[in-house]
């Protein structure tokens, strides 16, 4: 029963997903091209700040970031922690399910905080 129900996962789970950029054949660019950089570059406004105001606006970006970062972090881990729980529930190993729930944990935590 087990088997079975891991090779249809697997089987499922290879046919729903799509192939990578590296696997198609054919040329293709891995970026935008150079005239959409120039573009953007000439199209981007100049800030003239002073230079407390520049370290003020860099320390609010550097803090937000670190916040998305830890938000980001929270949220991969959640997913992770609960589908951990739940395989340590159905497969009845409670290793699992302790490491899921502690995952989840501290998940939430990140995410919160």
């Amino acid at each position: 029963m087990r088997t079975a129900f891991i090779a249809i996962s697997v089987l499922s789970l290879s046919l729903a997903s799509r192939p990578a950029t590296a696997q198609i054949q054919g040329p293709r660019l891995m970026g935008p091209s150079a005239e959409t950089l120039q573009a953007t570059a000439a199209l981007s406004p100049v800030a003239n700040a002073t230079p407390v105001a520049s370290a003020d606006s860099s320390a609010n970006l550097a803090t937000v970031a670190v916040a998305r970062a830890g938000k980001r972090t929270g949220t991969a881990l959640m997913i992770a922690g609960a589908a951990a729980l739940v395989t340590g529930l159905i497969i009845d190993e409670d290793v699992v399910t302790v490491a899921g729930a502690i995952a989840a944990g501290v998940g939430l935590f990140l995410y919160l905080r």
